[in-house]
């Protein structure tokens, strides 16, 4: 097995980042990738300190280096029991020009769609979301919420990744027995625990030990990582530990194998995210305001309105099934519009004046005006 390449690192690392952010008392999934791809269409177009921010949430040099991780991603293929697809489409506005650079840009790895999001936003909506369900085999349903998308709206960046996908090494149903799971600070509940005695992938790192299932026909794998003490502690110092790419690379780069006797729950987790404030607490903040700069885009000022997320995983004795589902809203940037005055005084008649000492009060002049040219 070869180290995690160069490429993806910038990927593994906004994946640790989310994840600290992300990660609470609950089960949680969520798909760096798709994440990753939805933003990383978007950096293609940012300029200025739009482009900075972006490039430094996702661990990238800049622009330039936007479109790399996508390919990337449509290079990875599936096999007769490996499922694997992730798309990436551009939804425009009909009326809208993109820049034929940003297009040549991402030509290859995404697909362009026209919508009619100023008159229909609500349908415009329900055809995006229905594509996604079809991408994901009807996991990952109603990602854009109502209201997301309006009449402003200019362009919807989407990516699809679905998976289904069997194991190397099955988990035998019959050995599959109610046992004892332990939550932190709970007493235990009952869970159906697959079982497995194989020779893995297997590394003993700092404060964790870590397994990888790999999936038939293909490159990909489920890394399983147990830590010494608990979850929430390992959460915490998971990134000084370089995050999940340097555990990732603990297991692809060092070769060694165990006979392992693997106890694993059968478990199914969904998750949903609005993540625009977590985007913000990684520094992307111009691209959500008034001062965004997509012009590598289009000429229309636009920002970023919305990033949602959605995703799933089932994994059973015969393999898993995953999906996530991610779109980034732009909308065209609201013209300044005068603000309604709450009272309109128009002086056209004879008027008092006086100028005063406003700490005080003490009258310095006082006056009045009644007709012009008189004294």
């Amino acid at each position: 097995m070869t180290s995690i390449a160069e490429p993806v690192r910038a990927d593994a690392a906004f994946g640790t980042d989310l994840y600290a952010q992300l990660a609470g008392p609950g089960s949680l999934v969520f798909s760096p990738a798709s994440i990753a791809a939805a933003l990383r269409m978007a950096l293609v177009g940012a300029r200025g300190d739009t482009a900075t921010e972006l490039a430094v949430a996702l661990h990238l040099p800049g622009p330039e280096a936007a479109a790399d991780g996508l390919g990337q991603l449509a290079a990875i293929r599936g096999g007769d029991d490996l499922t694997f697809r992730a798309p990436n489409v551009m939804w425009l506005e009909e009326s809208v020009h993109v820049r034929e650079e940003f297009l040549r840009q991402l030509a290859g790895t995404v697909s362009v769609e026209r919508c009619d999001f100023l008159t229909a936003p609500e349908a415009a909506r329900q055809t995006i979301n229905n594509e996604i369900a079809e991408q994901t085999a009807g996991k990952i349903t109603g990602l854009i919420p109502k209201g997301a998308i309006d009449p402003a709206t200019r362009l919807v960046l989407t990516n699809a990744v679905y998976l289904k996908a069997l194991w190397v090494h099955q988990f035998p149903a019959k050995d599959t027995k109610k046992r004892d799971f332990y939550p932190e600070r709970t007493g235990p509940s009952p869970v159906d625990m697959m079982h497995l005695q194989e020779r893995l992938a297997y590394h003993r790192g700092n404060g964790y030990e870590a397994v990888l299932l790999p999936y038939r026909d293909g490159s990909l794998a489920m890394a399983v990582v147990l830590p010494d003490g608990p979850l929430s502690d390992f959460t915490g110092t998971l990134a000084g530990a370089g995050g999940i790419g340097a555990l990732l690379d603990g297991l692809l780069s060092s070769g060694s194998e165990a006979l392992v006797d693997l106890s694993l729950p059968r478990f199914r987790a969904e998750a949903s995210f609005q993540l625009t404030d977590t985007l913000q607490a990684l520094g992307v903040r111009a691209a959500f305001t008034s001062a965004a700069d997509f012009s590598g885009i289009a000429d229309e000022s636009l920002r970023i309105s919305a990033v949602v997320h959605k995703a799933y995983v089932d994994v059973a004795e015969e393999g898993t099934e995953a999906a996530a589902a991610t779109a980034a809203v732009f909308a065209m940037m609201a013209v300044m519009r005068k603000p309604q005055p709450d009272v309109q005084l128009v002086f056209d008649r004879p008027f008092l004046f006086l100028i005063s000492d406003t700490a005080s009060g003490l009258p310095l002049f006082l006056g009045q005006f009644t007709r012009p040219g008189s004294a």
